[in-house]
């Protein structure tokens, strides 16, 4: 082998690659007005599509984070009612527990003036009912000592002005 041959082998035919780089050129301009261009317009229709999600998520966003905003204060809002009614409560019923209290109080002070009251009255009607008895019984002595009956209704008036005497003193 010589070494021409070698490099003949080794160079390609200039027809082939000029066959070639038209095949290729042909090939391009093909692949661009058949393909490129649509492929370039389904891409921008998708970089459109994107940017159009893009956008309305952003929009979500912001939107969300108002709703968010307004749920907090509303949260807040609703906190400090709660906290107002919670305390509204409290005061009613302190109020509610001092006017049991106090009418209890004036319930029971109530009772025990009516058993003082009683109690005056059950005094009375019992001294009432002794001082009778004592009548009777200092009569009774009486008629016993003198034997004889007397008028009743004077004997029981000296006896009751004598017992009336004895107890002033």
């Amino acid at each position: 082998m010589d070494i021409i041959s070698v490099i003949e082998n080794l160079m390609p035919n200039p027809l082939t690659v000029i066959t070639q780089l038209c095949a290729t050129l042909l090939m391009f301009i093909l692949l661009k007005k058949l393909a490129w261009n649509p492929v370039k317009k389904i891409m921008a229709e998708r970089t459109k599509f994107e940017q159009d999600k893009l956008i309305e998520a952003e929009n979500l966003r912001k939107e969300n984070e108002e709703l968010k905003e307004k749920l907090d204060e509303e949260l807040k809002k609703a906190d400090k009612t709660a906290q107002e009614t919670i305390e509204r409560a409290q005061k009613e019923g302190q109020r509610l527990k001092d006017e049991l209290v106090e009418e209890g109080k004036q319930r029971s002070q109530q009772i025990v003036n009516e058993a003082q009251h009683n109690a005056e009255l059950q005094k009375a009607k019992l001294l009432d009912e002794m001082h009778d008895d004592i009548v009777e019984v200092a009569l009774s002595a009486t008629e016993k000592m003198l034997g004889e009956r007397q008028n009743n209704k004077t004997d029981r008036q000296i006896v009751d002005d004598f017992i009336k005497e004895v107890s002033k003193k």
